[in-house]
């Protein structure tokens, strides 16, 4: 009798949700708004329940509500509560893409009556064309929200962000690197760079557009001095022992891996995990890297005790070994610092094209002093094949160079005879007037009076004398003309 019972109340509840659902459909206009879809529902399962509570009514008429089974009463309830199951809408077409404009903020607020999952939003960027202005441009998308509930998908085109999203939503995906938490994406300012969003909370999203970007040029001038410089610090002994501690570092880590490795059960198993689990091994060091903060400051004491043990230990290395006295090796380490030099010139800017020209220049610049000091020993000869016309010095500045230079011999000689280097007393042994010598060491002029009279005197003579012969031949020249 119950089971009877049941499917005429089944049947009696199915044709009259169906006339009910097609009724309000055509009055939501297929549920196209959240909202609209919820009061709908809500709307059905109330009608539903007043459906039943009629039926049971007329059912029981004359008999008492306890000799309803529990069985029925549970049928009951079941049908209730699956009844929003078989009355649901067609969702109507969405724009999900949205290309973003510098400047302008974009907000999505979602619905909260909403029984749906949120869906991927997307939000491109259409790049701006390549040029010298904004050879060091970044573009980076922030989002702005009070909560950890959202998911990104990075990608070219909307395309590849939904190939993403549809590729996280697998029951057996385990990707790592589909799915990142970022409140700042940096995107290629010159390519059109998409960014897929799941979240169902509000947020804000705005592009930020840098036209010179200090960091980029700050590559740019590190890698060119770096190249530069690549030999003068393969040489240099503080950069050996800065370069150790580092190194020394990094190896100390990787050895605590290979010394845990040797305590493992299963070599082979261990083996495999270390070849094969790179992937693991780099989503590690990501981790490592952006908490890297977070590390310093609660485990500050262990991160300051590994520095300071290892990076002593990697010292006295290499104070013991000291650097490097083969000429190759030496050479090895300048090509080193050229590589990373020239890595960090290509990443500069965005525009590869340009950078790759950077890269080309920095190269022939620094190599260029072969032609050059070709052409300097063309254009040297040339100068001793044809000189030029030489300027002659005046009697005036010929008098003024003769008195620098005879002043600055002096001061080197007075330095000279005060230090250590000049032995004094077997100097004054040659010497006929050696207090004349102390004196002038001392400051005093090195020549007298009498000797300076003597000598303009003289001077003036000759000066004369030159002069009438000039003068003389100067009118045998105009007779014979």
């Amino acid at each position: 009798m119950s089971y009877a019972w049941f499917l005429q109340l089944w049947y009696k509840c199915r044709d009259q949700a169906y006339i009910s659902f097609e009724r309000e459909r055509q009055q939501t206009a297929t549920c196209g708004n959240p909202r609209q879809r919820s009061r709908f529902l809500f709307a059905v399962v109330k009608q539903q329940h007043s459906i039943l509570v009629t039926f049971l009514a007329k059912s029981n008429a004359g008999c008492s509500v306890t000799m309803i089974s529990r069985k029925n009463i549970a049928c009951v309830l079941l049908l209730v509560c699956l009844c929003p199951l078989f009355c649901h809408g067609v969702e109507t077409a969405k724009k999900k893409v949205t290309f973003l404009v510098p400047g302008h903020v974009v907000t999505h607020t979602p619905d909260e009556w909403s029984i749906y999952k949120p869906g991927l939003l997307i939000y491109c960027y259409p790049g701006q064309p390549p040029t010298l202005v904004n050879a060091f441009c970044t573009v980076s998308i922030r989002l702005n929200c009070d909560h950890e509930n959202f998911n990104q998908y990075a990608g070219s085109d909307p395309a590849q962000v939904e190939s993403h999203w549809s590729d996280d939503q697998s029951l057996f995906s385990f990707n790592v690197f589909a799915s990142k938490k970022r409140r700042q994406v940096e995107l290629e300012p010159f390519n059109q760079s998409c960014l897929g969003i799941v979240s169902s909370g509000k947020y804000e999203i705005e592009v930020l557009l840098n036209r010179f970007d200090l960091w980029r040029f700050g590559l740019l001038a590190l890698g060119v001095l770096l190249f530069s410089s690549a030999r003068s610090m393969s040489q240099n002994a503080l950069f050996y022992y800065s370069g150790g501690i580092l190194v020394g570092l990094a190896t100390f880590a990787l050895a605590m891996v290979y010394f845990f490795s040797k305590l493992m059960p299963y070599r082979p198993l261990m083996l495999g995990f270390m070849v094969g689990g790179w992937t693991l091994g780099f989503y590690g060091m990501q981790l490592l890297y952006e908490n890297l903060r977070l590390i310093f400051i609660q485990y500050q004491h262990y991160v300051f005790w590994y520095l300071a043990v290892v990076g002593s230990t990697s010292f006295l290395i290499c104070y013991r070994l000291g650097p490097p006295k083969d000429h190759r090796s030496k050479q090895v380490i300048q090509w080193g610092l050229q590589l990373i030099a020239l890595t960090l010139i290509f990443f500069c800017s965005y525009q590869r094209t340009l950078s790759t020209g950077l890269v080309l220049l920095v190269i022939i610049g620094h190599y260029i002093y072969v032609p050059l000091a070709a052409l300097r020993w063309v254009r040297n000869r040339f100068r001793r094949r044809f000189p030029g016309r030489r300027r002659l010095l005046t009697v005036e500045e010929f008098e003024e160079q003769g008195r620098i230079e005879t002043d600055k011999a002096l001061k080197h000689l007075r330095e000279y005879c005060r230090s250590p280097e000049c032995k004094q007393w077997k100097t004054m042994m040659k010497l006929r007037e050696p207090v004349r010598f102390a004196s002038f060491v001392e400051g005093s002029p090195h020549v007298l009076e009498d000797e300076c009279y003597e000598y303009d005197n003289h001077h003036s003579s000759h000066s004369f004398h030159d002069s009438d012969e000039l003068q003389d031949y100067s009118e045998e020249e105009e007779e014979n003309s």
